[in-house]
C-alpha cells in the first residue's frame, strides 16, 4: 500500500518564516494569514535596505564636505582648477541618496497598509483634538498637525482609544465628527493600534 503524498506547501507558507528583524516579527505577530506576514517581512526588508541606502548616502555627503575643504586647499596651493571631482564627488553621493529614497518612499506606505491589513474597520468618533507645535516651514509658515483622541464603542462594553497624527488646514479635525479606523487588537487602550481609514460622512466613504 503507497504511502499518501505529503501535502505541498503554498509560497507564502513558505515564507512565512521569522526573521530577525524585531520591527517586523512584531506586526508579523499581529497578522492573520501567512501571506500578510510574508508581505509585512519582505516590505520590511526592502524598507530597511533602503534606508541604509539613504545614510549612506548622507554620510558621503558629510565625507565629501570634508573632503573638498581638503582638496580645496590643496588645488589652490598647486594653483590648479578640478571641480570635476567635485562634480564627481557631490553627484556620487546624491545619486547614492536617491536610489535609497525612492524605494523607501514607495515601501513605507505600502508597508504600513501591510501592517493593518489583516485588522479589523471600526467606527468611532473624534472626543479631542490637540494641536502640536511644530517648527516653520522654510518659506516662514507653519502648518497644522493635530493629535486626535478618537474612541469607539463596540459589544460587551468595550470602548476602544486610539490616537491619530493628522495633517489639516480646512477645518476636518472637529469633536464629534465620525470617523474610521483599522486596528489589529482590542485592547482599548493600544493607542497607536490604528491607521485612518477614511471620514465615513464624506461622500463615498472618504477612505485614503
Amino acid at each position: 500500500m503507497s504511502r499518501p503524498r505529503p501535502l505541498r506547501r503554498t509560497q507564502a507558507e513558505e515564507r512565512d518564516k521569522p526573521s530577525g528583524d524585531d520591527f517586523a516579527e512584531f506586526w508579523a505577530g499581529r497578522a492573520r494569514t501567512p501571506e500578510t506576514r510574508a508581505r509585512i517581512r519582505r516590505l520590511s526588508r526592502i524598507d530597511n535596505i533602503s534606508m541604509g541606502i539613504m545614510l549612506t548616502g548622507m554620510g558621503l555627503f558629510v565625507l565629501m564636505i570634508l573632503v573638498s575643504i581638503v582638496l580645496g586647499i590643496w588645488f589652490w596651493i598647486a594653483g590648479t582648477s578640478r571641480s570635476d571631482v567635485f562634480l564627481w564627488g557631490f553627484g556620487t553621493a546624491l545619486g547614492v541618496l536617491l536610489v535609497g529614497a525612492v524605494p523607501e518612499a514607495l515601501v513605507s506606505s505600502r508597508l504600513h497598509a501591510a501592517q493593518f491589513a489583516d485588522g479589523d474597520t471600526t467606527l468611532g468618533v473624534i472626543d479631542a483634538v490637540t494641536p502640536v507645535e511644530v517648527p516653520q516651514g522654510s518659506d516662514g509658515d507653519s502648518y497644522p498637525w493635530f493629535t486626535l483622541t478618537v474612541s469607539a464603542e463596540l459589544p460587551q462594553q468595550v470602548v476602544l482609544r486610539r490616537s491619530v497624527d493628522w495633517w489639516s488646514n480646512d477645518g476636518e479635525c472637529r469633536v464629534g465628527r465620525p470617523i474610521r479606523f483599522r486596528h489589529n487588537t482590542l485592547d482599548p487602550h493600544d493607542l497607536h493600534d490604528v491607521r485612518f481609514d477614511g471620514w465615513p460622512d464624506e461622500t463615498g466613504g472618504g477612505r485614503e
